[in-house]
This record gives structure tokens, sequence and C-alpha cells, in this order.
């Protein structure tokens, strides 16, 4: 997995701890891969769009995927 931008390594091993939904997001090529927390009651949806408002985009490149974890971060 690349890059933590937005938290930690530590901050996502604690918001998993904590039961928070972890999403990964794969931009292909374009170097911005991120991991994300979903804070208690945010969707799927709303984790969208809050990528697609940070980018500046209206949907997600073909190639660009927004996954939840579902294994432990190490």
């Amino acid at each position: 997995m690349s890059g933590y931008r937005s938290y930690t390594r530590e901050e996502i091993k604690e918001a998993q701890k904590e039961g928070k939904t972890i999403y990964t997001l794969d931009t292909g090529n374009s170097g911005e891969d991120d991991t994300l927390i979903a804070e208690k009651g945010e969707s799927y949806q709303d984790v969208m769009a809050a990528v697609l408002y940070h980018h500046e985009i209206e949907t997600l490149p073909d190639n660009w995927s927004l996954d939840i974890v579902d294994w432990d971060i190490d």
C-alpha cells in the first residue's frame, strides 16, 4: 500500500481499533494514493464525495478506485 497522505499509519491503526471504516484510494499512476478514515456515521458516499471534492472532479477516473479495507493494518 502506498502513501499515507491524510493520516499516519498509527492514526489508521488506532481508527481501525476503534471500529471506524478505513478506505484506500488507488489513483492508478497519478501518484495521489491515500488511506482514509470514515468517521462514525459517514457512509461510502460521504467519503467518495470528499475525495471528489478534494480532487476537484465529478467522478473517479476509470483507473481509480475507492475500496474498504477489510484486513488489519499491521
